[in-house]
C-alpha cells in the first residue's frame, strides 16, 4: 500500500490532518464558531487557498473530525471482544475520553448538526488517510465502509441476540435512541454541569437494557 500511494496523495492527507489538529487545538474548551480560518492556517502552516480547497466551508472540519473519529472507534472495537451493550459503552467511553482532551469539540459538533436540515454526509477517508492514520491495519476497506450508524446497528443486533434488548423495543427504534443518547446525553451532562459524562451515558442507556 505504501509504495502504491503517491507523494501527492500522502502530502494531501498530511495537510488535512494538520488542519484538523490545528483546529482541535484552537477549539480547546471553547466553541468552533470563535476559531478563525486564519488562525487555523497559521498554526498548521497552510495557506488559506489550500484550506478552502480541502474544506470549502470551515464547518466541514467538524464533519471530517467525525469521519476520523468513527474510523478510530471502529478500529478500537475490532481489536476487542466487546459486543452488544459493552461495545456501546466502549463507544460512549471514547466520547468521554476524547472530550477530556478537547471539551469543546463535541458541543461544537452538536451545535453545527442542530442547524442542519439533515445529517451531513461524512466523507470517506482516502487510501492515504487510512494508511497514515492506521498503518498497522491491513483490512482498511472495512474501516472506510463502516460508519457510526452501522456500528450502533451491530451493537443492537448483538444485544438482541444475547436477549439483552428491552422487550418493548424494536431494533430500529433502539438504534435511533442510541443516536439520541450519543449526542443528547453529552449535551445533558454539559447543561447540568455533570463532569462524569460516562455516568450520564449509563443513566440514559438503562432504558434500552433488558
Amino acid at each position: 500500500m505504501a509504495e502504491a500511494l503517491s507523494l501527492r496523495e500522502k502530502k494531501k492527507a498530511k495537510t488535512k490532518f494538520a488542519l484538523l489538529d490545528a483546529a482541535l487545538e484552537l477549539i480547546g474548551d471553547g466553541s468552533f464558531r470563535n476559531v478563525l480560518v486564519d488562525d487555523i492556517c497559521e498554526r498548521a502552516e497552510v495557506s488559506k487557498v489550500t484550506f478552502f480547497k480541502f474544506f470549502p466551508q470551515k464547518e466541514e472540519l467538524l464533519i471530517y473530525y467525525m469521519s476520523i473519529w468513527q474510523a478510530e472507534c471502529f478500529v478500537e472495537l475490532r481489536s476487542t471482544d466487546k459486543r452488544g451493550w459493552e461495545a456501546v459503552r466502549h463507544i460512549f467511553a471514547k466520547v468521554t475520553r476524547d472530550s477530556e482532551k478537547q471539551p469543546g469539540v463535541m458541543l461544537s459538533l452538536i451545535s453545527f448538526l442542530a442547524e442542519q436540515k439533515m445529517h451531513p454526509c461524512v466523507p470517506l477517508l482516502s487510501d492515504a488517510e487510512l494508511y497514515l492514520r492506521f498503518p498497522e491495519e491491513e483490512e482498511r476497506e472495512a474501516i472506510r465502509a463502516t460508519d457510526l450508524h452501522q456500528m450502533l446497528q451491530k451493537c443492537v443486533q448483538e444485544a438482541a441476540e444475547d436477549s439483552q434488548l428491552a422487550l418493548h423495543l424494536p431494533e430500529r427504534e433502539a438504534v435511533i435512541l442510541l443516536f439520541s443518547i450519543f449526542y443528547g446525553a453529552y449535551l445533558t451532562a454539559h447543561l447540568f454541569h455533570v463532569s462524569d459524562y460516562m455516568a450520564c451515558y449509563e443513566l440514559h442507556l438503562k432504558s434500552l437494557i433488558r
